[in-house]
């Protein structure tokens, strides 16, 4: 049975490969992502892990939270039964009766406002303890987690924490293989890793307590520690959800990333380069720009 299961994921790493970014694209036709997706996340231990590690660090008994976009409540379950109010947010209205069964049958009725709308809009009754939501992307390129962060953290109690509060993102030149068509996707489910090229390098640093700009441009200087063509960037995201609990990517959030350079070019071991970085924080990796020159 084993060599089955084997056999299957070795004929079928591509469709994999693209299937999995398929189901991390946001859409608007199903207000955020298909059904499988909220399986994977759900299942994901090391994704719900680092939040309930988080969780145990903040003493969240009697406090009042905001968590955005809470989906299946994958995160919301571990906190619900401890605070004193919860306005949780979501955006897609296929979750609604699932959503407050689930309230229903924890008996959380009256502690808990669940809103049915854009966390980049709404407005809260009140200021709150703690601002969870995991609407994250690689980069933050894809989701919207700095502008719905950026809005809410205004209702924040001075003394009060954002979870996640921190991301860094890190790059490194690499030759990847890409099918016609793509210019990016996940490398969990690739055979192959990308040929590294170069040491990492952090692109920036997104505080969430402060960020306001949505437009990145970056150049760094990046040092090839081989010789030879790139073609590619290879993208990692660190986030750090609360001090000492931290997340770097799973397949079911942030998968370490390859991305197309506008134009491949030569690198040689020794001559350090100029890496340009071009993109936006909620629109898509394909808008996005990374040049060498």
């Amino acid at each position: 049975m084993k060599d089955h299961y084997l056999s299957e994921l070795i004929d079928n790493y591509d469709a994999l490969k693209y299937s999995l970014l398929e189901a991390q694209t946001f859409s608007q036709e199903h207000y955020g992502f298909p059904p499988i997706y909220y399986k994977i996340m759900e299942t994901d231990a090391k994704r719900v892990g680092a939040f309930q590690k988080a969780f145990a660090k903040y003493d969240f008994t009697d406090k009042v939270v905001c968590e955005a976009g809470v989906g299946t409540l994958a995160l919301t379950q571990h906190y619900l039964p401890y605070v004193k109010k919860a306005y949780l947010i979501e955006n897609n209205p296929e979750l609604r009766d699932f959503i407050e069964d689930f309230i229903k049958k924890g008996g959380w009725q009256d502690k808990v406002e669940v809103i049915y709308g854009d966390a980049i809009t709404l407005e809260l009754p009140e200021q709150v303890d703690y601002i969870v939501g995991e609407l994250m992307s690689i980069y933050c390129a894809n989701e919207y987690q700095v502008q719905i962060f950026r809005h809410l953290r205004k209702f924040l109690k001075p003394d009060g924490k954002l979870l996640p509060e921190r991301i860094v993102n890190v790059v490194q030149l690499v030759y990847a293989d890409f099918e016609k068509g793509h210019k990016h996707y996940p490398i969990n489910f690739t055979r192959h890793l990308p040929e590294q090229l170069s040491t990492q390098s952090i692109v920036n640093t997104i505080d969430l307590y402060k960020v306001s700009d949505v437009d990145i441009e970056v150049s760094l200087i990046i040092h090839p520690v081989m010789t030879g063509m790139c073609n590619s960037i290879y993208m990692h995201s660190l986030v750090q959800v609360a001090e000492d609990c931290n997340f770097t990517g799973t397949d079911s959030l942030m998968p370490p990333t390859v991305c197309k350079l506008e134009e491949p070019v030569e690198l040689k071991q020794g001559s350090p380069v100029t890496l340009n970085c071009k993109f936006s924080y909620g629109t898509s990796l394909d808008e996005s720009m990374f040049w060498v020159g």
